[in-house]
């Protein structure tokens, strides 16, 4: 995969061009196939002509799996046309002399190496673009691969009557050539795979994702062939020369062609986009149940027709705009190896089954073999419909894997201050919820969505036992307690050391913390209020550090209370990121629901900080949710307001900054609140992907947010996660960010002096 630009934009139009025609000659190659056969031998021979071109494709899936990963599909796709292309010119000079001979050789190399053809073009444009390009590329192509069918049918269809079967196989071969020449401008990556050589049943037999894809394919390819059967036979008893045959046959695939092309250009991109890849994959084995049980209880050559069309409408469209984007984000090595197998070979194992099951049946129950052969089909669809159901989570597995592949993993939160990042302990306090829950209540009457989510913790909470996990210390099975007041020391001590604190003198504070410790409860509240200046904030820190693991209910008290000055909130946050309990956990969500976006930064970044410390840390996902919304329509809020006034701010302003910042701030909470509730692992290394400069990296990332985001979080967020610089701003480390807002939202001093001339020199200048 390269980066985007406009070498991206031609690949895209020569990938459309080259679908268009490939596909148009393979629909009429197909109707010729069949006519020129039917009209030479009996249908009862289909069978074992379609086993054997089944046997043919197999071998050579394997030879070009081995070349793929050697040079790369873009190399190997014109040599394959161009081989096409001969195929067909040596078929058209030995058709007139030994028309037996050429049927067979027409039938067996339009279906083993027409398919490899297809195969190896969808995994040049696999591999030309990231998974998120490719979503849109994808139904692109798709899109020229259909309209081109079209062409091909009608091609066939009116050519049947006015020229030659052994022209038409000539014009084929220049079709071909064509298309080898388009070929060569689609690009890609021609680099051999780096490694050991790995088979690909080796790695089929590895990756379970590549397995259920090989078992679909393999149970709809057998389906198709006891279909293909009943519809062959029917026609074959319907019509008898050669000219009509190919005439119904061109007809039936035109017909299929229009239908496949209204029905992608109607619902391919919404059906990927609304009901998923899983669902639009689950389409075809479907659609093939339900139409064999049509044609079980309607028997004739019109049920077969819209049985067989219907499945191939299907397959081309919707299936097809879901399926090859279950490819995009295997590694080079996974998929050079194996996508070929599985497109052709899986779907040969199918056919060759297929036929092998409609020749025995043949043989068995000649009678009732079309009756047979249906309900097989329908059995066989239905099982395929099962195997689906997993697609959609493997695939987003995939994706996992190909972020660990590309970017390295992230760095964990950025330590605190270096006194409290010392500071390794445990509490095994059990939580006062009382404080926190009227808080979250509070806030509930306002936001219905908390309201819900809190009745709901305490239904669950009336469930279980009143005391919550918290995790073990690593020195004991007992945390620390809270240590009592020497009785030694004496009231008279304690008021000493209060006092020195409540004084302000660097040195006399420096003297009563060390008398004190570890701080006692009395001195703690005093000991806070000195984080509120700069030049005792450093001094107390590293005691309080020490003692918060059991004083966390009194930072937090502290923390939470809008009575508290700023900076002693933000550095009792600090102080907490140090300890990773369940508690503080729970404080930092209440922090979420504060009035200052700063504070309620800082929640979630400690909040993330202490859920990466220990996992085992709970928090309600629900009231999570809602704040992860409400932070992210306020961002869109902003952002749209933004572009209403684009113009009207001059560039560069201070304002203009100030709404930029905002913005970018406000896109990084919602990223910190996201870890929070989503897979932390895969999701930061997609987040970090936004920032990269490689396209495929990029899209790998946009299409994993795509998959994981619930669909009204991705509508409100989508528009600024696709911005790379602002994804790239907002990704920055937290403590650079929140150094940003606390400059921002420092009273800026006005000289009034200056402002007085300025304002004296605009009156002169009138």
């Amino acid at each position: 995969m390269i980066p985007a630009g406009s070498s991206t934009r031609g690949a895209v139009w020569a990938s459309m061009g080259v679908a268009m025609v490939m596909i148009a000659q393979q629909l009429a190659g197909k109707a010729l196939r069949d006519g020129f056969f039917l009209s030479h031998y009996e249908a009862s021979s289909l069978p074992s002509v379609m086993a054997t071109a089944s046997v043919l494709s197999i071998g050579l899936v394997l030879g070009a799996g081995r070349l793929f990963r050697r040079v790369g599909p873009s190399r190997v796709l014109p040599g394959l046309f161009a081989l096409n292309g001969v195929l067909f010119v040596t078929e058209w000079a030995l058709s007139d002399q030994l028309p037996r001979v050429t049927a067979v050789a027409l039938f067996l190399h339009t279906t083993s190496l027409g398919a490899v053809v297809v195969s190896t073009f969808w995994s040049v444009v696999n591999e030309r673009f990231d998974p998120h390009t490719a979503k849109r590329v994808v139904a692109r192509v798709a899109g020229g691969a259909t309209f081109g069918g079209v062409i091909g049918g009608l091609a066939a269809w009116q050519g049947a009557s006015l020229v030659a079967v052994p022209t038409m196989i000539l014009g084929l071969g220049g079709l071909n050539l064509l298309c080898a020449l388009g070929a060569s401008r689609i690009g890609g990556s021609n680099r051999p795979v780096a490694g050991p050589s790995v088979s690909a049943l080796s790695i089929l037999e590895e990756t379970p994702y590549l397995r259920q894809l090989f078992g679909l394919v393999s149970l709809c390819a057998f389906a198709a062939a006891a279909y293909d059967y009943v519809f062959k036979s029917q026609a074959a008893a319907t019509f008898t020369s050669d000219a009509d045959l190919v005439s119904f046959f061109a007809l039936f695939y035109l017909g299929v062609s229009v239908a496949t092309f209204i029905l992608h250009a109607l619902f391919a991109n919404r059906s990927v986009r609304v009901l998923g890849l899983g669902v639009s994959v689950a389409l075809l084995p479907g659609a093939t149940a339900g139409l064999g049980v049509f044609a079980l209880f309607a028997p004739g050559l019109l049920s077969a027709i819209v049985m067989r069309g219907g499945t191939a409408v299907v397959e081309s469209s919707l299936y097809r705009s879901g399926y090859e984007l279950l490819y995009t984000p295997l590694s080079p090595s996974k998929k050079r190896s194996t996508k070929t197998l599985i497109d052709v070979g899986a779907d040969k194992v199918g056919a060759a089954l297929g036929g092998g099951f409609a020749f025995f049946v043949l043989g068995m129950v000649p009678g009732i073999a079309t009756q047979v052969l249906l309900v097989t089909g329908v059995g066989v669809a239905v099982v395929a419909l099962f195997t689906t159901r997993a697609l959609q989570r493997g695939y987003v597995e995939t994706l996992e894997s190909s972020l660990r592949r590309g970017t390295l993993a992230p760095e964990d939160a950025e330590a605190v201050d270096p006194a409290t990042a010392e500071v390794v302990a445990e509490s095994s306090a059990v939580i006062d919820r009382a404080n926190v829950l009227r808080s979250i209540e509070e806030r509930g009457r306002e936001t219905p969505e908390l309201g819900e989510a809190l009745a709901r913790f305490r239904r669950e909470a009336a469930a279980r036992p009143a005391t919550r996990r918290t995790a073990p210390a690593r020195t004991s099975g007992r945390a620390p307690r809270a240590p009592e007041i020497s009785r030694t020391s004496g009231t008279d001590g304690v008021v000493e050391i209060i006092e020195a604190l409540r004084t302000s003198d660097v040195e006399r504070v420096t003297a009563a913390l060390r008398r004190a410790q570890p701080l006692q409860a009395p001195v703690l509240p005093h000991s806070i209020a000195l984080l509120a200046e700069d030049h005792t904030a450093h001094v107390v820190t590293p005691f309080l550090a020490r003692v918060a693991p059991a004083h966390t209910g009194i930072l937090l008290d502290a923390l939470l209370s809008q009575r508290s000055p700023l900076n002693t909130r933000r550095r009792v946050c600090d102080v907490l990121r140090a300890v990773p309990t369940q508690r503080t956990a729970d404080g930092f969500a209440r922090l979420l629901l504060d009035d200052s976006f700063e504070m309620r930064f800082r929640g979630a970044v400690g909040l993330l900080a202490v859920m990466r410390a220990n996992a085992k840390v709970e928090v309600l996902a629900d009231m999570l949710w809602s704040v992860v919304t409400r932070a992210a329509e306020d961002c869109r809020l902003r952002w749209d307001r933004r572009l209403a006034l684009r113009g009207q701010l001059a560039s560069g302003s201070t304002l203009a900054e100030r709404e930029e910042l905002r913005i970018e701030e406000g896109l990084a909470h919602v990223f910190h609140l996201l870890l929070c509730v989503l897979d932390r692992e895969p999701l930061s290394l997609a987040l970090d992907a936004l920032a990269e400069e490689g396209a495929a990296q990029r899209g790998t990332g946009l299409e994993y947010l795509d998959q994981v985001l619930p669909a009204d979080l991705r509508t409100t967020l989508w528009p600024l996660v696709v911005e790379r610089e602002l994804s790239r701003r907002a990704l920055r480390a937290s403590r650079e960010i929140l150094d940003d807002i606390v400059e921002r939202d420092v009273p800026r001093r006005v000289d009034l002096e200056a402002l007085r001339q300025q304002i004296e020199e605009r009156r002169r200048a009138k």
